[in-house]
């Protein structure tokens, strides 16, 4: 792994000129390490820093970032810096680092295809893979299309952001799959901690990795498993990831996700009267790297004054003391959210209602999703995913209209700037 990574930047480096090289590393990503400053992301600098990304997932059962039969790496990469975009959150499983650490499988390419979607497809897969990605071979393994993603984001400028989506890696979420909350089936705590570190210790060599997330949508968890759902459990397992991520590399940020499928915050920043815990970030070690991260996927609230109230209630007060029991400021992401791409839909009100909302607030965000399609979800190779952005084909803006009169320009009222023009 250590010569791949070694061969892969010298490979992205060498194909820069001198000047480009030096924006790289003297320019872009000098000023790490980023802490928090109230409600802000700044970094060494001072300089505060908000995220306009999009989710790139990895999690699914390959383990291996989707998209990449149609577009190589650095296109997709592409695309998403000719919108504009500054972040990607690139999401990943537990189980990939149980493979590696257990000694398991280390996860090599011309496996995890086959062992996801048989050896038929699963060979058609990995070939198209392997020919649109020069770099990689039958042998490169999952985590070294990890490095290739972050050091072509570094390339391009663009930040990474680490969610732990699973444990087990599936599709993601429901009460019944075994990875909602705590000690479930496959959320063995013990295990994610180790992943936790792993991982963050791992990107140390990424000169654009930024923050990392401890897990997404929690929730409560259905059947007969004895699972305690309450915000002190909360409290001691998330506390112990974020240790993990510290003690392994100090300089990250650390994304705090609250219940009920990251939607309720309230009880971290709310001091009123919340008897589970007593959210205290002068205490920790990491006190000046907490960033909370919220979700919203409530399409189904058409108005949007409305909307605004429930944000601010249960998260959005977190970023200042608009009420006397507001304890503690805190950054805020809303890391997840989107909406089928089609013309009506960017311009309907859940859509319009945040891409004027969150602009206004300058709050992070992440859109629900990049890609088009997936190696298989819920048992379904190639499906299809209507709110991607890219289309069925992998390399087409599904909805070229949403992108240019919806996307674009909340990216440019989020960050400040002109938008490019975004690659067909």
């Amino acid at each position: 792994m250590y010569n791949f990574l070694l061969v892969l930047l010298s490979t992205v480096l060498c194909a820069l000129p001198s000047s480009a090289i030096e924006g790289l590393t003297r320019q872009s990503f000098s000023t790490k390490p980023f802490s928090t400053d109230g409600r802000w992301m700044t970094n060494a600098d001072g300089v505060n820093l908000t995220y306009a990304g999009v989710n790139w997932p990895g999690h699914g059962e390959t383990m291996v970032p989707e998209g990449l039969q149609y577009l190589s790496v650095a296109e997709m990469v592409q695309k998403i810096k000719s919108t504009g975009m500054n972040a990607i959150r690139l999401t990943w499983a537990v189980q990939m680092i149980d493979d590696i650490l257990d000694k398991r499988s280390d996860g090599q390419l011309g496996t995890a295809f086959v062992a996801a979607l048989g050896e038929t497809n699963g060979t058609k897969v990995l070939n198209a893979v392997l020919d649109k990605n020069k770099a990689f071979t039958k042998e490169t393994t999952r985590l070294e299309v990890f490095d290739a993603i972050a050091l072509e984001c570094a390339r391009q400028g663009i930040y990474v952001h680490l969610d732990n989506h699973v444990s087990k890696a599936g599709w993601c979420c429901k009460t019944d799959d075994g990875n909602a909350w705590f000690g479930d089936e496959f959320f063995g705590t013990k295990n994610w901690e180790r992943a936790l570190g792993f991982m963050a210790d791992h990107g140390k060599t990424w000169p654009s990795f930024v923050s990392m997330a401890l897990r997404n949508e929690l929730r409560p968890v259905s059947g007969s498993r004895d699972v305690p759902v309450n915000w002190d459990t909360w409290y001691g397992n998330m506390t112990a990831g974020a240790e993990a991520i510290h003690r392994a590399n100090p300089d990250l940020l650390i994304f705090f996700s609250g219940l009920y499928y990251d939607t309720q915050l309230r009880p971290i920043f709310y001091d009123g009267g919340f008897r589970d815990i007593d959210f205290d970030p002068s205490k920790l070690a990491y006190k000046d790297k907490i960033v909370l991260e919220v979700h919203d996927y409530d399409l189904d609230e058409t108005n949007c004054t409305n909307k605004r109230t429930k944000l601010t209630r249960d998260s959005f007060a977190a970023l200042g003391p608009i009420s006397p029991k507001v304890k503690t400021v805190y950054p805020l992401v809303m890391s997840e959210w989107g909406f089928s791409q089609s013309p009506d839909q960017y311009a309907a009100p859940f859509a319009a209602c945040l891409g004027q909302f969150l602009p206004e607030q300058r709050v992070g965000w992440m859109i629900w999703v990049l890609i088009g399609s997936y190696y298989i979800r819920e048992g379904e190779q190639g499906k299809d995913e209507p709110w991607g952005l890219l289309d069925s084909t992998g390399t087409k803006w599904r909805c070229p209209e949403c992108i240019t009169k919806g996307i674009m320009p909340m990216i440019q009222n989020t960050l400040g700037i002109e938008p490019p023009v975004a690659n067909a």
